[in-house]
């Protein structure tokens, strides 16, 4: 029969949001050490350092969290699409939507067998299935009639209807008694937790301990479903523990779906608000998002999913498909029909992008329209289905089975046009997306960034940004596709332009430089008082907050923008490198720091402002 295991440290609903919280935040693979420390803050810090590792078993039990390695509860963990689906169902209240989440866990999970919330079980049992088919057939059931049934089906290997009959004839004679072996079944945390989220309820009467039903809301939606949950195997003439999903009962190609899933790639010049289009315009907080980045050694491989060594418990190496992020979150949205998919790819063109599409690369066509005789398949899903073997048998379970994109998925692109160059996006690929240009002015930027003033020069970032782009754009004779290098209007933060009034020169010393040479001559000589220590400090970090914005804007301007002409924007003539002109704006007070531009520049940055 194997051994069952169950997470064994805690129920309570706000260590569990708390755990879901911290890794769909993450949203991606987080060490436990940073877990670790993330939750002591939320939930307080006196508990044993082991207890906080165990309580992301329940979420990693229901599948909402995953190990990256099983065998090791310290490796790193990451929340899975239906574990973001659980998290903003819950924080948004919606009541059905948990219970929908939980009732496909319910289908897809394998609970007993070396489960990522319990890697030591290999049990052919599924207790919360048991406890619901059980609940279910028996009118209700208490916790130490669970703990009796999983004893004798798991350490007994007993029938399931002969167990049943048992407790009736316990529940009649009232004599009920639990050995020492069946008690350590009783303290069922998933159970409790299901309780808790609603899905199972208690009823009113008591007589012989909690009496836990299906929550009456969840049997009308889900009757069905639940009679076909597999529990145990014996019980169903199978010799073998299971070892696929349960999904034949649900053909996921003719349920209802969310439609109009498709490809959009925004680009536009780097910080011109492509990231902040898509968080504010294409997702919700119903959105399942993954994101991912593109760069030059980004393969299909790493994008599809690829043929890995796989070392079982007896030392022997077999090799299995492992999905990539796209066969990962096609599966999500297949197996989550009315939730929304968005698969972002940041930077898409930093890679050689056809190339890691691949062979999915057709499945980028979408349908635009239903028709009469056509293939039944709603608008948003892929136009043509291909063969992929692994992939097929990944998603589906069955390898012979087209793969299509499903039209609660969408992918959006971005794509910085001066990264043109990097790699090239043909007119064939190109075609396949809905292309939207982010324009780049300050019609919708927030006041609060518009309007900051850079350091304490009394320019705010607008005048800035929009004399230095007129320039650049006026530079077309001596840059190629000029327009491609102006700046963002979100290529700085507020941060990056608010003053550290510290790194004004303090009484009795004519420059910040002068006073900062002097510090750290005395500090060189061992002479430095604690007075100037304290002074030495506050200049270090003021200035490392001031150099931020000379550090981005400048650097991009003198390395990039201006690279073979600096002339046209830079005072060339008192400063000819980099350095000196770093230095100059750093060191410098007020409209000072413009020294560093021609006189013109300088002109018209004042001129305009006043």
């Amino acid at each position: 029969m194997g051994k069952i295991v169950m997470p064994k440290n805690s129920a309570l609903l706000n260590e569990i949001e708390s755990v879901l919280q911290i890794y769909y935040e993450a949203d991606g693979w987080l060490s436990n050490d940073i877990y670790k420390e993330r939750l002591k803050a939320m939930i307080g810090d006196d508990q044993y350092s082991s207890s906080y590792t165990k309580k992301a078993q329940i979420t990693s039990y229901f599948g909402f969290t995953e190990w990256e390695n099983i065998n090791n509860p310290q490796s790193m963990r990451r929340i899975t699409g239906s574990g973001k689906e659980m998290y903003i169902a819950i924080k948004s209240e919606d009541t059905g939507k948990v219970q929908s989440v939980l009732m496909n866990a319910l289908e897809t999970v394998k609970f007993g067998r070396n489960n990522f919330g319990c890697p030591e079980s290999d049990s052919d049992v599924e207790p919360p299935a048991l406890f619901i088919r059980a609940s279910m057939d028996l009118g209700y059931l208490t916790y130490k009639e669970f703990a009796y049934l999983l004893w004798k089906l798991e350490d007994i290997g007993g029938n399931y209807t002969d167990s049943l009959s048992e407790l009736r004839q316990f529940r009649s004679s009232g004599n009920l008694t639990l050995g020492e072996e069946a008690t350590k079944y009783v303290d069922c945390k998933p159970i409790m937790i299901l309780v808790r989220w609603g899905f199972l309820a208690e009823d009113d009467d008591t007589t012989g301990g909690k009496h836990i039903i299906v929550a009456p809301e969840v049997l009308e939606k889900y009757r069905s479903r639940l009679c076909n949950l597999k529990i145990y195997n014996i019980d169903m003439d199978c010799d073998e523990p299971l070892i696929d999903d349960d999904r034949e009962n649900v053909n996921y190609d003719k349920v209802d779906r969310t439609p109009g899933g498709t490809n959009i790639l925004l680009y536009g010049v780097p910080g011109s608000g492509k990231s902040w289009t898509i968080e504010h315009e294409y997702c919700n907080e119903d959105s399942i998002v993954d994101r991912l980045v593109f760069h030059p050694d980004y393969t299909n491989s790493d994008f599809v999913g690829q043929i890995l060594p796989v070392v079982d418990e007896d030392k022997q190496v077999t090799y299995e498909f492992t999905p990539g992020p796209f066969t990962t979150i096609l599966s999500n949205a297949y197996h989550n029909p009315m939730s929304k998919y968005i698969l972002i790819i940041e930077e898409i063109n930093r890679g050689n992008a056809p190339a890691i599409f691949g062979e999915v690369f057709q499945l980028l066509d979408r349908k635009v329209e239903m028709q009469d005789g056509d293939d039944g398949f709603l608008v948003g899903t892929s136009e043509y289905g291909i063969t992929h073997k692994y992939m097929a048998e990944f998603i589906y379970g069955n390898p012979a089975h087209k793969v299509r994109i499903p039209s609660n998925l969408s992918i959006i692109g971005t794509m910085n046009t001066s990264d043109q160059n990097v790699f090239t996006l043909d007119t064939a690929f190109q075609r396949r997306w809905q292309m939207r240009l982010i324009e780049n002015n300050f019609d919708n930027v927030r006041p609060s960034l518009a309007d900051a003033e850079i350091l304490d020069t009394d320019v705010t970032w607008k005048r800035f940004c929009e004399t230095v782009n007129n320039i650049i754009v006026g530079n077309k004779a001596k840059m190629a596709s000029a327009e491609d290098k102006r700046l963002g209007v979100y290529f700085v933060h507020e941060n990056d332009l608010t003053f550290d009034s510290r790194a004004l020169p303090s009484e009795g010393h004519a420059t910040l430089l002068v006073e900062y040479n002097s510090l750290l001559g005395s500090e060189r000589l061992g002479t430095i008082t604690a007075e100037q220590k304290s002074r030495l400090k506050e200049i270090r970090e003021a200035v490392m907050h001031n150099r931020l914005f000379p550090e981005k804007v400048i650097k991009y301007l003198w390395d990039d923008a201006f690279k073979f002409n600096p002339e046209a924007l830079f005072d060339t003539d008192g400063m000819d490198n980099l350095e000196k002109v770093i230095r100059t704006f750093i060191y410098s007070t007020g409209h000072d720091r413009f020294k560093i531009f021609k006189q013109t520049v300088r002109d018209t940055l004042y001129t305009a402002q006043q």
